[in-house]
């Protein structure tokens, strides 16, 4: 069945939702019976979940019944465009929860799935050894232990890893080995590894973050009804975090030192992280400016990130701990020395935190990358009164980082959560005349 015409933003795609019981044949149809559906991914989390929120006066509860072997098959979407696709990987039925009488004869329930892979994830433990780059040992474990078919989009690293899989979860186990690398084409230490709906990811935030923009979004871009336009409006927004530079300060993000001890050699070595430094080494960035001015902090001239005693780090390293002999050269989990990296990395991205409600698009999944538009409270100017002021430093680029998908029976929205770690802009002085950008 072709899929319709977009008729408005919130509009969507779905043609049935079918139950598959394993103590009968063929599917049974209840999206009729949808009161609502949530579908949830996340760049912290290796599986999809959701939850299907339905009113039955058939007493399926029963009938089916539900026992936590069901699987569901379903897709949805904007009209022409990528899918949440549940039909060649079914979810699978975990269990039934807040089941309510309404009437005498209707009762709802929600019925919460995840991935068929997360089940077997679950009943399996790694015992092997692994080698090999990062990249390598994930897709083997998905592709093997897990028996997985959905695409998997896993980014080159640097180091090789010699590791026991010490009888761990094969996701668990993944997200240890994505931690423990660093990215081949971006100073990126500690990967991510989780799934959205176009599959399963291994990526830095430097990958995440120099990546292409999904869709630009405005908060009431015009008044005019159009379609395109009003998918591109924020229902709602709400700004969850700005910087917290005492956080910063004590966990090591604008100035840190970390020592390195080498048990072997009984030898150690140091390495100072400064903030600022990381804009002109590293310049892989949601945008172009750092979050913090430059200005002298006190009398002695020194800046912000100058305080590299703030936070002090240790870690054992020895070339040869994880090596066959000393004439094996290869450099085997001795990662040690991304730990700075590691750090820095994992506090700077969300310097900035804003939650949006956007229509319905499923296109959109964890990791990608928007760009908000988001109003500035000062006054508009005379001479331009139809002028769009927009933050110029709350707007700009940013990663998703949760994203949620909710159908009702009439409406689809998405809502994410989404970071950034710099602004596009530098901060400007107060002598500064103001900026007033106009994008629409």
């Amino acid at each position: 069945m072709p899929l319709k015409e977009m008729q408005f933003a919130g509009d969507y795609q779905l043609e049935n939702i079918l139950v598959h019981a394993p103590t009968s044949n063929g599917g049974l149809d209840i999206k009729n019976l949808m009161l609502e559906m949530n579908v949830y991914q996340s760049i912290f989390s290796p599986t999809l979940t959701g939850a299907l929120t339905i009113a039955d006066s058939a007493n399926h509860l029963q009938n089916v019944p539900f026992i936590g072997q069901e699987e569901l098959e379903f897709k949805f979407g904007i009209p022409d465009n990528d899918l949440v696709n549940f039909t060649k990987h079914r979810a699978r039925v975990t269990k039934i929860s807040n089941v309510t009488r309404t009437e005498e004869r209707q009762q709802v329930y929600t019925i919460n799935f995840t991935t068929k892979e997360f089940v077997k994830n679950l009943r399996n433990k790694l015992t092997k050894s692994y080698k090999g780059a990062a990249d390598q040992i994930i897709t083997e474990i998905l592709n093997d232990t897990l028996t997985t078919r959905k695409n998997i989009k896993a980014e080159a690293t640097r180091q090789r890893l010699q590791l026991l899989g010490n009888n761990m979860s094969p996701f668990d186990f993944c997200s240890m080995v994505a931690r423990r690398s660093s990215s081949r084409d971006f100073k990126s230490s500690g990967l991510l590894f989780y799934e959205s709906h176009f599959g399963y990811n291994l990526r830095s935030f430097g990958a995440l973050s120099t990546q292409g923009e999904k869709i630009e979004y405005f908060v009431n871009p015009t008044d005019d009804r159009d379609t395109d336009r009003d998918m591109r409006k924020i229902l709602e927004y709400k700004v969850m975090k700005i910087q917290d530079v005492l956080a910063h300060i004590k966990t090591g993000l604008l100035g840190s030192t970390h020592y390195t001890y080498d048990i072997n050699e009984k030898r150690y070595s140091t390495k100072t992280q400064k903030y600022f430094d990381s804009f002109t080494d590293t310049p892989f960035h949601t945008d172009r400016k750092p979050i913090y001015s430059q200005t002298p902090e006190d009398e002695s001239g020194k800046r912000i990130d100058d305080f590299d005693k703030a936070s002090i780090s240790y870690s054992t390293s020895s070339p040869h701990l994880f090596t066959t002999s000393k004439t094996d050269t290869t450099d085997y989990s001795n990662t040690s020395n991304l730990t700075p990296d590691r750090i820095f990395t994992s506090l700077s991205n969300d310097a900035f935190t804003v939650k949006c409600t956007v229509p319905g698009n499923s296109v959109l999944g964890a990791g990608d990358v928007v760009i908000l538009n988001l109003p500035s409270l000062e006054p508009i100017p005379k001479n331009t009164p139809n002028s769009k002021v927009y933050d110029r430093y709350l707007s700009g680029r940013y990663i998703l980082t949760n994203v949620v998908h909710t159908l009702s029976p009439t409406s689809y929205s998405t809502t994410f959560d989404c970071v950034k770690d710099s602004v596009p802009i530098n901060y400007l002085s107060s002598t500064t005349p103001r900026e007033v950008i106009g994008r629409l």
